[in-house]
């Protein structure tokens, strides 16, 4: 497998690139600008230099009377040596040097060629190589009063000495070129640390593995995920959440919708607002019944958002109504199977003392009794689960050391929806449980629960001999949470409330505080075609 840089390495390189590439451009062009203004001012300061010299009163003079050039050669040394040219030559028609920086040059031809233009009266400026080396030259015609030319200045400045000029120019600009470098290094350094720190040293691939695992978590999950940012705009939303949205008639895309105006029922704005969560909060919308889990988003501190978690609660009833069942089937089954043990005990205790006439007689109470209590139920609640689940609620509440009359006036018969049998064992469990433990603390432990069908409505009431309930307890013992008997508890009548709205019944409570209560429930009841006798 390749190896590649590491991502504060590739941004260090990359930021130092661009520095460098921005300091290049910018050095030749100053560089560039800088050389062609130095041009310009050798340029100018030649030929002012050559029209100075031209104009002299002692040029015109010397070069008419072709005599006495040493006062003039002694002026041009003195104006090269003041304007720091290389040389100031004065010439006469023929382009015969009167005047040279170097004496044994005086009197000989002007070299180059290029002082023809001059002496044909016009001035210019050239480059080319002379005695002194190549150099760029003024070159200035010379007149009398009378206008009359009788020579022509030449005053050069050499391109070594204009390159010094400019090198001696750019020195600052190199200076400040090489720090700008250092500080373009330095700062790369800092910014790719900085990158680094803010995506926790992650590499890009490893930033790309996550997201991708991250997109197929949220896709795969069973739970609709909804994010949204702190304006309560919807950022996220996955697979699942789409579906259930479907399910609830909403067929627009979920992103960047307002949660508000899309889900009216939603707590997220609550939670961004508030910064408290809300949780296992029962949501129906649009026909939909779903269990809510919304909490805030914090980054340092600070709300950015907040998500929310969601399920049909079909699903969620349907796998606690099945734990539920599977719970009160164990404790029902291991009451009775511990009922038993304790008649099989007698009856062993009994066959050692040989007391066989006790024995017939305890063994015929116990059939008869059995036979009693069970016939009410088993005749007359023909759904096999719910009268196994009775009975051993009977068993359980006797062992207990309280009593449960099971009183049929009517046949129940099977329901034409199994799902019903299970709201029922819900209902019906969490009732017997709760009076059960109304009467735990008084002197007659008694519960009773009467069946009747009438015109497809089963009507159920459980009473109990317990402590009864005032009515500010009655008002709210049906909100998830309360509860008289402690924390952590709070939850069956919450299931039970739930259980009944959902079948489509009503509940009727009848207490009085030390009479004990009594729960009165007609439920919606089809019974199913083949359970006729």
């Amino acid at each position: 497998m390749k190896k590649t840089l590491r991502l504060q390495t590739r941004l260090t390189i990359f930021v130092c690139i661009v520095v460098l590439i921005s300091l290049c451009i910018t050095f030749f062009t100053i560089w560039s600008e800088t050389a062609k203004n130095i041009h310009q001012q050798e340029r100018d300061i030649a030929l002012s230099t050559a029209k100075m010299v031209a104009e002299a009163p002692i040029t015109a003079k010397s070069l008419e009377d072709d005599h006495s050039y040493s006062a003039l050669r002694k002026y041009t040394t003195n104006v090269q040596r003041i304007t720091k040219t290389e040389f100031v030559v004065v010439m006469d028609m023929n382009g015969i040097r009167k005047t040279h920086p170097n004496p044994q040059k005086i009197g000989k031809r002007f070299a180059g060629g290029d002082e023809k233009p001059a002496l044909q009266g016009k001035e210019h400026i050239s480059t080319a190589s002379g005695t002194l080396g190549r150099s760029m030259r003024a070159f200035v015609p010379v007149y009398n009063k009378d206008g009359k030319q009788l020579g022509a200045v030449a005053v050069g400045i050499t391109l070594k000495e204009i390159d010094l000029i400019i090198h001696q120019n750019l020195i600052p600009l190199y200076f400040v070129t090489s720090l700008s470098l250092l500080s373009g290094i330095i700062g790369a350094l800092i910014v790719a640390r900085k990158v680094k720190k803010i995506m926790f040293g992650l590499e890009p691939d490893e930033i790309a593995t996550l997201l991708k695992e991250r997109s197929a978590m949220l896709e795969s999950t069973k739970e609709g995920i909804l994010a949204v940012d702190q304006h309560g705009k919807i950022k996220l939303a996955n697979a699942e959440a789409k579906r259930l949205f479907h399910n609830m008639g909403i067929m627009v895309d979920p992103r960047e919708q307002d949660v508000q105006a899309l889900l009216p029922s939603s707590g997220l704005k609550q939670v961004i607002e508030t910064r408290k969560p809300l949780l296992d909060r029962d949501v129906r919308m649009n026909g939909l019944e779903l269990v809510f889990n919304e909490v805030p988003i914090t980054v340092k501190g600070e709300i950015v958002g907040a998500i929310a978690t969601f399920r049909d609660k079909t699903e969620v009833k349907h796998l606690a109504e099945q734990l539920s069942g599977v719970k009160m089937y164990a404790n029902a089954l291991r009451a009775q199977s511990h009922e038993f043990m304790n008649k099989l005990h007698v009856i062993l205790g009994l066959v050692q003392l040989k007391n066989y006439d006790d024995l017939g007689t305890y063994i015929k109470d116990i059939a008869i009794y059995q036979q009693t209590e069970t016939n009410e139920i088993i005749n007359h609640v023909k759904n096999s689960v719910l009268a196994g689940f009775l009975l051993g609620k009977q068993s359980y509440i006797r062992e207990q050391g309280a009593t449960l009359e099971v009183i049929c006036s009517t046949q129940v018969p099977n329901s034409e929806d199994p799902s019903v049998t299970h709201d029922l064992i819900t209902v019906i469990g969490n009732l017997l449980n709760n009076a059960l433990d109304a009467v735990s603390h008084t002197k007659n432990k008694n519960i009773s629960i009467s069946f009747r069908y009438v015109q497809e409505q089963l009507h159920i009431e459980i009473t109990d001999t317990g402590v009864g309930l005032t009515k500010e307890e009655q008002e709210m013992m049906f909100e998830q949470g309360f509860s008289t008997k402690g924390e952590d508890r709070g939850f069956g009548l919450y299931f039970v409330d739930q259980s009944i709205k959902k079948l489509n019944g009503h509940l009727i409570v009848t207490s009085e505080k030390g009479e004990g209560t009594t729960f009165s429930l007609r439920i919606p009841y089809k019974q199913k075609e083949d359970s006729h006798d």
